[in-house]
Parts: C-alpha cells; sequence; structure tokens
C-alpha cells in the first residue's frame, strides 16, 4: 500500500516538473455524482467459481471533494463520498424425472451503502484554455451503515405428458449487518486504494471514471478462519461541477 501511494505521488510531480502550461493553484470546491458497478472479489479456495458467477450490481456515487493546491497543477483532494457497493448471482439448474422437467432460477443480490473518506493526489494536465485532464490516485476509507440482501428462487414444473405447468416464485429478503464477531454478514470497515481519470472543463464541468481497489477482508474478522478473502471491486462513472 506505502509503496502504491509512494510512486503514484512520484509520478505524479515527475510530470508536474515537464508541464509547459498551468492551471495554477488556486483551491477549489465540487460535488460529483454517477453510476457504479461493483463486485466483491474472492481470492482462496474456488476462487473461479466464484468470480466466473459474480455479477456487477448497478449501484450510484455522490461526493463532495475539495481541490487543495500545493504546487502548479497538482492538489490534493479529500473528499466523503456515498457508495453504493455489492455483488450479484444468477444461476439457473434443469433435471428430469419421468415425465416431469423441473427448472429452477436463483438470483441473490447483496447491497452495501457505505460512507467513504478519500485522499486523493491529484495532477493536472491541461489542454489550453478550454480545461484539463486530471489523473488521481490515492487511498480510501469506508464506513458499511446499511445493507440489504435480496433473493427470489422461481422453480418451474412441466410435464411433458400433457404439456402443463406450474411456476412457483419464493423471495427471501434480509438486512445484513456489519462488524467483527461470527453473527455478522460483513465487516463495518473497508480501506483500499482509488485510481482515476477525469476531465475538467474551464466552465467546472467534470467527466470522470474512477478504479476502487479493496484491500481489506469484507469477511468479519471473528469468521477468518478460512483462507478466502473476499474484497471490493467498484468501477465508478461520474458527472460534476467544481469551483
Amino acid at each position: 500500500m506505502k509503496k502504491l501511494l509512494l510512486s503514484a505521488s512520484v509520478i505524479l510531480l515527475a510530470t508536474g516538473a515537464f508541464a509547459q502550461s498551468t492551471t495554477g493553484s488556486t483551491s477549489r470546491f465540487g460535488i460529483k455524482a454517477g453510476v457504479n458497478l461493483a463486485k466483491i472479489h474472492s481470492s482462496g479456495n474456488n476462487e473461479d467459481a466464484y468470480n466466473d458467477n459474480a455479477k456487477s450490481n448497478v449501484g450510484f456515487n455522490v461526493t463532495a471533494f475539495g481541490d487543495f493546491g500545493v504546487a502548479n497543477n497538482f492538489f490534493i483532494q479529500p473528499g466523503i463520498s456515498l457508495q453504493n457497493k455489492g455483488v450479484k448471482f444468477e444461476g439457473t439448474t434443469s433435471g428430469t424425472a419421468g415425465a416431469i422437467t423441473t427448472t429452477t432460477t436463483s438470483s441473490v443480490k447483496s447491497n452495501v451503502m457505505a460512507i467513504e473518506v478519500p485522499i486523493n493526489a491529484v495532477f493536472n494536465i491541461p489542454t489550453g484554455e478550454s480545461g484539463a485532464f486530471q489523473i488521481s490516485a490515492g487511498p480510501y476509507v469506508g464506513f458499511n451503515i446499511s445493507g440489504k440482501n435480496k433473493g427470489t428462487t422461481t422453480t418451474t414444473t412441466v410435464n411433458n405428458n400433457t404439456n402443463s405447468s406450474l411456476t412457483s416464485t419464493t423471495s427471501n429478503d434480509r438486512d445484513l449487518s456489519f462488524g467483527s464477531t461470527t453473527d455478522k454478514d460483513q465487516s463495518s470497515i473497508d480501506f483500499g486504494a482509488n485510481f482515476g481519470l477525469a476531465y475538467r472543463a474551464s466552465s467546472g464541468i467534470l467527466v470522470g471514471a474512477n478504479y476502487g481497489l479493496g484491500l481489506s477482508d469484507l469477511t468479519p474478522k471473528d469468521s477468518r478462519a478460512n483462507t478466502n478473502k473476499y474484497t471490493n471491486r467498484v468501477i465508478g462513472f461520474t458527472v460534476g461541477y467544481s469551483f
């Protein structure tokens, strides 16, 4: 983690030394919002089977931030953010016994709301008077505040002799709990690193993309007897405004 952040800072500072134009080091504030494509990544036993079946959970993000100039084209950007994370699984099984064919489709969606505090280093690459590209990297710490699992199972039974069918659907929704004990679903704290690319027009309008790489295990501390580690992976797309 320390090596990653140090390398990012060195790259940003070195590039700034060769910039031919500048946007200065004026401080400013802004807000941005957009869409998240989130997954929970597994490493350990049977990780391939888990990761191959994990699908993106579509959510949202809202972030308020400040750009504090420390040098020409170089800023430190702290913020506070509401992030919708999670993962989704879908699967279908089918079997036939005599004249009866049974097909079962299951869907499980995990939604988690988290408050994040990111601190990014941001380097501007000016594009004349029209604006500047922004490259950013830095750590974040997140606090899981609420969540819900939504599960649906649909079973269809077909009698091949009579061509008749019967379909039933059951739901299994429940709230998630967060903490370090074995009765909790996830850890209450998450930390990792952000990497972003954006364009800020001279009018203050921002368009960007961000990748959140979770580094801490989401498994509650008292339940980490197995070798599997579960971490967040989030791709975010945002639009915003800074002034």
